[in-house]
Formats: C-alpha cells, sequence, structure tokens
C-alpha cells in the first residue's frame, strides 16, 4: 500500500505564449488548469501506472473539495481533513519559444492544530503493522506550520513499521534530519541537495558523492535527479548512475513527481533498484511530453523504458 501525504495542494494554471515579452501585452495561446501538489502528483502517476493510491492531507475551501472530487473521478482513494481558507493556485508561464517556464507559487492558507491532530490520527489509522505501507511526504508545509509535521509523521509510521519517503525542499529536510527523523528514502534533485549542503552540485561523481554523504546521515535509500541529465543514486544495494534518454521538451512541470511515482511503483513489487530507477526515469522523462502540468501516459513511460541504461559504481576505495 502506499498512502500519499500533501500538506499544501494546489490548482496548477498553466499559460503558454508563443513568445514572453516583459513589460507588454502577451496574448495567451492555451490555458489548462490541473488538481495539483507533490503528494497528489504522485498519487496520479501512480494511478496512470496501474497502482492503487490513497491520497490524504489538507484540502481547503471550495477547490479542496474539487481536489478531492477530481481525485475520486480519476478512481483514486481519498482521505482528507477539510479546512478552511482556500486551496492556493500556482501559476506557470510557459514560453513556446524558448522552452523556459516560470512558476509563480502561493502560500497557501494556515491550518489549526486541531486539523493537524485530525490528519495525524487518519494517518496512524491507516498505517497497520501487519500491511507492507510506503507513506509518503512530498512537498511545502502550510504557513504557520513547520518540518516538525513532518518529523510527527515519520514517527507514526516508524512506530508502524511502514517504510518511508520524503521528496522537500532542503531547508525542510534539513530539519527533519536534525530531529533524527530520517525516512528510508530521500528523493532531492541536485539544487536542494546543494541548498542543504551548502554546495554545487556539477556533474554525476559531485551528485553521487551528495548522496553518499546524505546517507552517512541515516537515510537508508538517496536519489538525486538531475533534470535532463538523469539521476544518481546511493542505496543499501549499491551506488548508481541513470542517463535520462534524450525527449522533445514541452514541460518538465511534475517531472519529479512522476520519477518519484515510478520509483515507489517498483520498489513496492519488491523490483530490485536497478529495475525501478529504469521506471523512476522514463516516468521523469514521460511528463515532458505533455503539455504544461500534465503529467506522464504510462503508455509513454513504458516506451521510454527500453531507452533508459543503469550504470552501477563501484564505492569509493577507502585507504
Amino acid at each position: 500500500m502506499i498512502v500519499t501525504v500533501t500538506l499544501n495542494p494546489a490548482i496548477d494554471q498553466t499559460i503558454e505564449i508563443d513568445a514572453l515579452v516583459e513589460g507588454d501585452t502577451n496574448r495567451v495561446a492555451s490555458n489548462r488548469w490541473d488538481v495539483g501538489g507533490k503528494g497528489i502528483n504522485v498519487a496520479r502517476v501512480l494511478k496512470e501506472l496501474g497502482y492503487e493510491p490513497l491520497a490524504c492531507g489538507f484540502a481547503p475551501g471550495d477547490m479542496g473539495r474539487m481536489i478531492e472530487d477530481s481525485l475520486l473521478d480519476a478512481g483514486i482513494g481519498c482521505e482528507f481533513m477539510f479546512v478552511p481558507g482556500e486551496t492556493r493556485t500556482n501559476i506557470t508561464i510557459l514560453d513556446r519559444t524558448s522552452h523556459v517556464h516560470t512558476v509563480l507559487a502561493a502560500a497557501g492558507p494556515k491550518v489549526t492544530e486541531h486539523a493537524i491532530t485530525q490528519l495525524r490520527s487518519s494517518i496512524a489509522r491507516r498505517l497497520r503493522p501487519r500491511i507492507e505501507t510506503w507513506l509518503v511526504l512530498a512537498g511545502s508545509i502550510p504557513p504557520g506550520t513547520d518540518a516538525g509535521l513532518y518529523v510527527d509523521l515519520l514517527g507514526i509510521a516508524s512506530d508502524r513499521r511502514a517504510k518511508t519517503a520524503l521528496d522537500a525542499d532542503g531547508q525542510i529536510v534539513a530539519q527533519v534530519l536534525a530531529a533524527g527523523a530520517a525516512p528510508n528514502l530521500l528523493k532531492l534533485n541536485a539544487h536542494e541537495a546543494g541548498r542543504l549542503l551548502g554546495s554545487t552540485i556539477e556533474g554525476p561523481d559531485s551528485a553521487l558523492d551528495a548522496a553518499r554523504m546524505l546517507r552517512s546521515w541515516g537515510v537508508e535509500h538517496v536519489v538525486i535527479t538531475r533534470g535532463s541529465e538523469g539521476c544518481v543514486a546511493s542505496t543499501a544495494e549499491g551506488d548508481f548512475r541513470v542517463p535520462a534518454p534524450s525527449v522533445e521538451v514541452n514541460s518538465a512541470v511534475g517531472a519529479g513527481d512522476a520519477f518519484l511515482a515510478g520509483l515507489l511503483f517498483s520498489l513496492v513489487r519488491h523490483h530490485p533498484w536497478s529495475e525501478a530507477l529504469v521506471t523512476a526515469t522514463a516516468a521523469g522523462a514521460a511528463v515532458c511530453l505533455t503539455p504544461g502540468t500534465a503529467l506522464c501516459t504510462a503508455a509513454d513511460t513504458h516506451r521510454l523504458e527500453t531507452r533508459v541504461r543503469v550504470e552501477e559504481v563501484q564505492p569509493p576505495v577507502v585507504v
């Protein structure tokens, strides 16, 4: 079972413009709306790949109910806490000429301590020690809340013998690790990993060194994605480098979420890491073929899997 948690969901609006001109009137070529938030995106991709996840988290206001309705219509199980306020709207402006996308991310509403207590109880009920479960904590946290909520949820998962995956900004990850609440799986992009470690990550060797360092902090598996350059992973099964297949990019928004979904889709089936990284890399690349904040299709993912090659890297020799 895979349970995704989205503490700060969003409605994602994608505006496509032929060529963005700053300070001038720009005509919109297309306008698209999708339900979003990293955990929700992971759940959507898992469903597309053929897995039945459970999506949990906060759902503020009328838009929050619309998000749940949309997921239920897609056949995705939900257990959201409805809270006051209104779900944030994130706006992505995509320049079709330069392929550069600019994101305007809203903060979202505050949540009450009562809602947080309800969420903790809901998650605790869903994590049953006798059923193998992954708890996925992904994305930002609401204003007025700190990383302590992620720490609490990781503790609940540990008590119930659930495996955990964390995908969040470096500052949140730093607070979680400082509290001694290391997840089983940590997924970061190179920029987030660099901020977390206070260094610049350039090239696959530098990224793999960073992943190894993060593993030394108590994380069982660390994956660092590098956009069009692929990813590296330092895991309990070994270290890996995976170049991404070359694709024509429409939009890369949500590629990291699809990557994590593809990874978990394989790991929950007990596939080896060398295979899980193939599915993850293909799913992330497949997102780039779709417009705006649309996510990958299963057909594109399976087609791209045949073009992904995983290289196992020997650990450094300690003298």
